[in-house]
């Protein structure tokens, strides 16, 4: 068993706290990086607390169920859907039914929709997730890896994980991110960029007109700038580049 999921069989027995789990994973994920200072250490702990504080009576929603099986939920024009997980692999992709398909291979997972949203609370494991594209999606996660396709109104708070994402469309997509690495790659979007990486580095690899360019931020245009991206990760890495550069690989 690795370590990732001893922390998770601890959280499960009562061992630990839901917080005490969020740090450990993130410690984890960590363990190569021992130059890592104190200072760091304290943010990125900060940005665990505030993400699992948000996250209310996840675990005890969560581990009230067993292993979820494939999980369908219809969607409607205006429905949003909210992802709230700890220490999980989650990949998306779109979907061109107007449906919501959970796919868990593994964790322990509760999911809902209620009114015009559509929740899922994850812990450990591995989801697939196939969403449509006109979903607004909104992900606060610990611990984990987020990647596949992102939808083009998103909203992400991610601690000691990392997320590589790809985009067709952005019309909206704000990305906080403490102690991880955001690689994001993009198609043919009509976006304006607000990009800082303090504590780390911006590589932008797509044509695009700069008001700003420089190693830990970037600010600036692609085509007319309809949409708009912003990334704020501190004491992590972040990557913009050409859709095409992922498909060739």
């Amino acid at each position: 068993m690795n370590e990732r999921m001893k922390i998770l069989k601890m959280l499960e027995e009562g061992k630990i706290t839901a917080d005490e789990a969020a740090k450990l994973l993130e410690a984890v994920g960590k363990e190569k990086k021992k130059d890592i200072g104190s200072k760091v250490v304290n943010g990125i702990m900060d940005g665990v607390s505030s993400i699992v504080g948000a996250i209310p009576g996840t675990i005890g929603s969560v581990f009230c169920c067993t292993m979820g099986e494939e999980k369908e939920i219809k969607v409607e024009k205006g429905d949003a859907f909210i992802l709230k997980s700890v220490g999980s692999s989650i990949k998306l992709s779109h979907n061109d039914k107007d449906e919501f398909i959970l796919k868990p291979s593994s964790g322990l997972i509760k999911s809902k929709k209620e009114n015009s949203t559509i929740t899922s609370k994850i812990v450990g494991g591995s989801v697939k997730i196939l969403y449509p594209s006109s979903l607004s999606v909104s992900i606060k996660d610990a611990g984990g890896t987020i990647e596949g396709v992102g939808s083009a109104v998103l909203s992400l708070k991610q601690v000691g994980g990392s997320t590589q994402l790809t985009f067709d469309e952005i019309e909206d997509v704000n990305i906080d991110s403490k102690g991880g690495s955001v690689t994001l790659y993009v198609g043919d979007c009509d976006v304006a960029f607000d990009i800082s990486a303090p504590n780390g580095e911006v590589e932008f690899d797509v044509p695009a007109k700069f008001t700003v360019e420089k190693e830990d931020e970037v600010k600036g245009t692609i085509k007319k700038g309809k949409g708009k991206l912003f990334i704020y990760a501190s004491y992590g890495n972040v990557s913009v580049l050409p859709l095409k550069e992922k498909e060739e690989k």
